[in-house]
C-alpha cells in the first residue's frame, strides 16, 4: 500500500512539474514572441537586415510576419541603392511592387543605371534605360545627351553615316544640327541635311524623290475617317458628323448627333470620336471605362482596342481608360502616332523606334518606321520606302505601301496607287480584296472589312450578320 501511494506520489510530482515547465516554456514563448517586434525593430534601426528578416519569418501572426517582411524587403532595396548596386536594387524594389515608395526606388535604381551605362561611355545602354524612364527627373534631357555622346564617339571612330543618323533625329540638341551639315557634306559634298540622309542611307536622287513622292501621298490620307468594330461600323463625313450601322445592343452606333468630328475609332461595341477642340466624346459599352473620356483635353488622335480607348496628346504623351493597366504609358514621351487593336496598343516615337505595350507583339524590325498598326500578338511597320515589315506575315513582297490595317484575321496594306494587299491568317477566312480601286482609307475588324474610295463610298467586305455591312448607300465627300 505504501508502494502504490509512493509511486501516485511520484507521478503526481512529475505531472505538477512537467505542467511548471510547460507554463514556463508557454511563458518564455509568449514572451519571446511578445519581444520579437521589438528585437526586429532595433534590427532595422541598426542596419542588420538580414537579422531583421530572420526574426520575422518566426512571427506567428501572418499579418504581422507579412508587414515585418515587406519592410526587410524594402529596407534591403534602399541598402542595395545606397551601395550602387543599381540592378539588384531594382530588382528588389519591382518585386515590392506597388508597396510605398517602391515604384520611385525602381525608378531611382534604374536612373542610377543609366547614368553609370553614361559615365562608362556605354552609350546606348544609357540611353534605352533613360528612354524607358520618361518624365522621371531629366531622364529624357540625358537620353538626348547619351545619343549625342554616341553620335561624336562613332564620328571619332570614322563611323560617319551612323553619327550623322544620330545627329539627324537629334534636331536642334546642342550644336547636332551643325554636326550633322558638317557629316553632311563629308557624305555627299552638300551641307544639305536631306541629302546627308539619303547619302547615310546609300540613296539615289531617284530613290529620294521616290520616298518623297511616297511621303506626300501617305501624308495625303484622310485619318480615321472610317472604323469597325466586332458587328458595326462608323464612318466620318467632312462635315463632321457621323454614320454607324449594325449591331446597337450598347449603343455604339448612337452617333448621329455628333457634330464637329475630325477622327473616329471603334472599340469591340464603342465608338469614340475626336473633337475639333481637342475633347473626345464616346458612346457604347462602358463596363470597362472605356468611354470614359469626358475629361480629355488636347487630344490630337484617337485609337481603340476592343475594351480601351487612347489618347495622343498635343504634348506628345498617351492617355487611356478603359481595361487592362496601361502602366508603361506613364513613361511614353515624344509620341507621333498610335495604333490600337484588340488587347495591344503601339506608338512611334519621334525618329521612328516603335513602342508596344505587350511584349508578344514586340520585333526587332520595328525601328525606323513612318507609321504602325498593331492587334493582339503582332505589329505591323511601315517604312518610308514603302516597304512593310511584320514578324506575323511574310510581307516582302508588298512595295509602295503608305497605310495598314491589322486585325486578328489580317493584315492590310494600301499602296500608293490606291489598290489593296492582303495577308490572311486562317484558310477559309479570305476575302477577295483584288477589285478594290482607289482606295484612301480602311479599317479591318474581327469579321468585317471596311473601305473607303476616292470618291466617298464605303465598301465593306465580311459578314453581315448584324448589317455592319450596310454602308451601301454612305457618301462620305
Amino acid at each position: 500500500m505504501n508502494e502504490r501511494k509512493t509511486v501516485l506520489q511520484a507521478i503526481l510530482i512529475a505531472t505538477i512539474a512537467f505542467a511548471l515547465a510547460l507554463g514556463a516554456a508557454l511563458c518564455f514563448a509568449a514572451a519571446a514572441e511578445n519581444s520579437r517586434p521589438a528585437r526586429i525593430e532595433k534590427a532595422l534601426e541598426r542596419g542588420n537586415v538580414a537579422r531583421a528578416a530572420a526574426l520575422s519569418e518566426k512571427l506567428r501572426d501572418e499579418e504581422l510576419r507579412n508587414a515585418y517582411m515587406l519592410r526587410c524587403r524594402r529596407a534591403a532595396a534602399d541598402e542595395a541603392l545606397a551601395a550602387e548596386n543599381w540592378d539588384e536594387a531594382a530588382t528588389l524594389f519591382a518585386a515590392l511592387g506597388d508597396y510605398d515608395g517602391a515604384a520611385e526606388g525602381y525608378a531611382a535604381a534604374r536612373y542610377g543605371a543609366a547614368s553609370a551605362a553614361l559615365e562608362a561611355g556605354v552609350y546606348d545602354r544609357a540611353a534605352e534605360l533613360f528612354d524607358a524612364l520618361g518624365t522621371y527627373a531629366d531622364a529624357a534631357e540625358k537620353a538626348r545627351r547619351a545619343r549625342y555622346k554616341n553620335a561624336v564617339a562613332l564620328a571619332e571612330a570614322g563611323r560617319t553615316a551612323e553619327s550623322f543618323l544620330l545627329l539627324y533625329k537629334l534636331g536642334d540638341y546642342a550644336d547636332a544640327r551643325e554636326r550633322a551639315l558638317s557629316l553632311a557634306e563629308t557624305l555627299c559634298g552638300s551641307r544639305d541635311l536631306e541629302a546627308g540622309y539619303a547619302a547615310a542611307h546609300y540613296l539615289s536622287p531617284e530613290e529620294v524623290s521616290r520616298r518623297a513622292a511616297l511621303a506626300e501621298k501617305r501624308e495625303a490620307l484622310p485619318r480615321g475617317i472610317v472604323a469597325v468594330g466586332f458587328y458595326h461600323t462608323a464612318a466620318l463625313k467632312n462635315d463632321g458628323t457621323v454614320l454607324a450601322c449594325g449591331d446597337d445592343s450598347f449603343g455604339q452606333c448612337q452617333v448621329s448627333a455628333w457634330h464637329s468630328v475630325k477622327q473616329i475609332c471603334a472599340g469591340a461595341y464603342h465608338t469614340v470620336g475626336l473633337l475639333e477642340d481637342g475633347t473626345v466624346i464616346a458612346a457604347g459599352r462602358n463596363d470597362e471605362g472605356q468611354c470614359d473620356v469626358g475629361d480629355w483635353r488636347d487630344i490630337v488622335a484617337v485609337t481603340a482596342a476592343d475594351w480601351a480607348t487612347f489618347g495622343l496628346k498635343r504634348d506628345g504623351t498617351v492617355v487611356a481608360c478603359g481595361f487592362n493597366d496601361y502602366y508603361m504609358l506613364d513613361d511614353w514621351t515624344k509620341i507621333t502616332a498610335i495604333s490600337g487593336g484588340s488587347y495591344a496598343l503601339a506608338a512611334l516615337r519621334e525618329g521612328g523606334d516603335a513602342l508596344l505595350s505587350h511584349e508578344s507583339a514586340r520585333s526587332e524590325e520595328l525601328h525606323e518606321l513612318v507609321d504602325i498598326a498593331v492587334n493582339t500578338g503582332y505589329a505591323v511597320g511601315l517604312r518610308a520606302d514603302g516597304s512593310a515589315v511584320c514578324a506575323a506575315a511574310g510581307l516582302s513582297d508588298w512595295t509602295d505601301i503608305i497605310a495598314a490595317a491589322a486585325s486578328a484575321n489580317a493584315v492590310l496594306g494600301l499602296d500608293a496607287q490606291g489598290r489593296v494587299h492582303a495577308a490572311f491568317f486562317r484558310a477559309g477566312e479570305e476575302y477577295d480584296v483584288s477589285a478594290l480601286r482607289d482606295i484612301r482609307a480602311m479599317a479591318a475588324g474581327g469579321t468585317h472589312y471596311a473601305f473607303v474610295t476616292e470618291s466617298g463610298d464605303v465598301i465593306t467586305l465580311g459578314e453581315n450578320e448584324h448589317g455592319e455591312c450596310e454602308t451601301g448607300a454612305w457618301k462620305l465627300f
